[in-house]
């Protein structure tokens, strides 16, 4: 998910500035030397983080959290250079070069990924150099589970495979629907009012189009993504048979449950899809492999728990009600600095990546947790009780799920994620809601009043954005 974010915020920049009008020209040589620094810094610190994680592997027995601590710092620092460096790559004479020279902009989705190149280069050099430390990894988690030298099937990419997967799951997951959201936009602002000619309220029709063309894609965009991802329906037999009676039991409607093919190196899953209609359900290859039936539906009903609560709904509502905040907002605090020209869209731009850089990963962890009692629920006893009470048995099943994919992935439990906090700090709380008898409503009233803000801040933001579009008017 991370990465995914990564890939869409660099998107975000380089549409932004590619918009901007006056684009600073430059001599080749110069934009092809900045272009060249920020290709070769993006080397470099993959390259310096891989050094000290496999000398990290080479002094110890495991390898430690101080080290998996620096080695996260150090792989967000690239993307954080990956994302700030094209900003720069593009106002050193990039950005002058797509729009006036190449007019790439009169192409149909040209310009848009024209502008993003360099990032794209960056980040396919950055997976590349990261290779040795994912196969070390691995190895290394192989030799725990002591499959190394056994019949058991155990994978490791080659690092074809490997950028592969990347490239597949990471960058193709976020290009191919926001890449034919774009094509289509592009399509109706060009070729849109000639076909049209003087019919009345032209404009609004066109951003009508464009929105509903934006909303299908978003929609049938698991039908795309599970093409493009290597797939495979989960045959039929007692562990599909246990999960159907698992999604019955929680409401859950969905189009298929696949296995998620990574040649048995991931222990995941996830769901994809709005609607049952084009919702699917995946596990990942290793995931069935290697953990038991009980412990693959434990993680089967955490995924479900995201669906049924409408994770994916309030975090796409707080997408929108942070960028609108941060939008309406940047021009007062460019004023208050003394800001001109386009300060405020610099103040906007560092707001709203302050709110994600915060805000999205406390809400995550929240969402997260609320998930993870729903699976621990659903495990107990006859699929949990309808007074919501988690189960010793429930919440046993649910913890043992938590720490064997954290083993399969090579991640210590103290680890702490962003999105989804510590291994050990989840399941501690499950445990702990399990000894004093607590139901799901424990988690469900701090998740409302979540709700209830985030809904706020869109209602806000939307007041905000009103005000500021008939103030400019």
């Amino acid at each position: 998910m991370q990465q995914h974010m990564v890939i869409l915020l660099a998107f975000l920049v380089g549409l932004f500035l590619l918009q901007e009008e006056g684009h600073s020209a430059s001599p080749l040589w110069v934009t092809a030397a900045v272009a060249g620094v920020y290709l070769g810094v993006a080397v470099g610190l993959s390259r310096l983080n891989t050094a000290l994680s496999l000398r990290a592997f080479a002094r110890h027995e495991r390898f430690p959290p101080s080290a998996a601590r620096r080695h996260n710092l150090l792989r967000h620092l690239t993307h954080v250079w990956l994302i700030a460096g094209l900003g720069v790559v593009i106002a050193a004479g990039y950005g002058h070069l797509i729009a006036d020279v190449l007019r790439a902009e009169t192409i149909p989705l040209a310009g848009k990924l024209l502008v993003v190149l360099p990032f794209v280069l960056g980040l396919i050099l950055h997976w590349t150099q990261e290779y040795p430390f994912h196969r070390a990894l691995h190895q290394h988690i192989a030799r725990q589970q002591q499959l190394v030298g056994s019949g058991a099937t155990w994978g490791t990419w080659t690092r074809a495979e490997h950028l592969g997967y990347n490239i597949r799951h990471h960058l193709l997951f976020i290009v191919v629907p926001v890449g034919l959201i774009i094509l289509i936009q592009d399509v109706l602002v060009l070729y849109g009012p000639s076909v049209l000619g003087d019919v009345p309220h032209r404009e609004e029709i066109l951003a009508a189009a464009a929105l509903v063309a934006a909303g299908g894609v978003f929609f049938f965009a698991p039908l795309l993504i599970v093409r493009i991802w290597r797939t495979k329906k989960l045959p039929e037999g007692p562990l599909r048979a246990q999960l159907q009676r698992m999604c019955t039991r929680l409401g859950l409607r969905f189009r298929d449950i696949l296995i998620w093919r990574s040649g048995n190196v991931i222990a995941n899953a996830g769901v994809m899809g709005l609607s049952g209609s084009v919702r699917y359900v995946l596990l990942s290859d290793l995931l069935l492999e290697r953990m038991q039936d009980e412990q693959v539906k434990a993680v089967f009903a955490h995924e479900a728990g995201h669906v049924i609560c409408h994770h994916i709904l309030y975090m796409a509502v707080f997408a929108i009600a942070s960028a609108l905040l941060a939008i309406s907002t940047g021009g007062v605090g460019a004023a208050v600095l003394g800001l001109e020209g386009g300060g405020g869209d610099i103040v906007a731009m560092v707001l709203l990546g302050a709110a994600w850089a915060v805000g999205f990963g406390w809400l995550s962890r929240r969402l997260e947790r609320q998930s993870d009692v729903i699976a621990a629920w659903a495990s107990g006893p006859d699929g949990g009780g309808d007074e919501g009470t988690i189960s010793a048995e429930g919440a046993a099943i649910f913890a043992s799920a938590l720490q064997r994919v954290a083993q399969l992935n090579g991640i210590a439990g103290s680890q702490r994620s962003w999105r989804h906090g510590s291994i050990i700090s989840r399941v501690n709380y499950i445990l702990h809601l399990s000894a004093i008898g607590a139901t799901r409503s424990r988690i469900d009233r701090v998740v409302r009043r979540i709700k209830l803000g985030v809904w706020v801040a869109l209602a806000a933001g939307a007041v905000l954005a009103a005000v500021r579009i008939f103030a400019i008017e």
